[in-house]
């Protein structure tokens, strides 16, 4: 009978510590993004389309069909930004978060030129030769036929 008493006195020890929990799972705290990102005029998926929180470090990258997933995004509203090179960036706002739920939240990007300003290249001749390690002169048979002889 002792020992039984004992290890009862261990056990609502260890749960009045906190050592053992009886509490249940609550289940996860975090939500889930995902979506397509397409083209708005061919409905082609885009893949290598960055799509990201604004404010925060996470975000995502489309795959080959255009889908990208961004997971553990803790609950709340965010704007979301999509872009590409060679397309127009897209931004979602209000787009709210709920914990244990995934939102789901696509984008149709339009393509624009990629315009860019003019590039001068000039060429300059460095001031010292690194392979150069003598004088060098090359003369040729006219150049000793004018030499002047005495």
């Amino acid at each position: 009978m002792e020992k039984r008493r004992l290890v009862w006195v261990v056990f609502l020890s260890l749960i009045l510590l906190g050592a053992l929990s009886v509490e249940t799972a609550s289940g996860v705290t975090a939500g889930k993004l995902t979506g397509v990102v397409k083209d708005a005029t061919t409905g082609e998926a885009l893949p290598g389309v960055n799509v990201a929180i604004e404010g925060r470090t996470r975000g995502a990258v489309t795959d080959p069909n255009g889908r990208y997933v961004i997971l553990a995004v803790e609950p709340g509203t965010y704007s979301l930004t999509a872009s590409m090179v060679g397309y127009n960036k897209e931004r979602k706002q209000a787009v709210r978060v709920i914990a244990d739920y995934t939102t789901t939240v696509d984008f149709g990007l339009k393509s624009e030129a990629v315009s860019m300003g003019e590039v001068v290249v000039q060429a300059e001749r460095p001031p010292v030769e690194p392979d150069k390690t003598a004088s060098k002169h090359i003369m040729t048979a006219t150049d000793i036929e004018a030499v002047p002889m005495v």
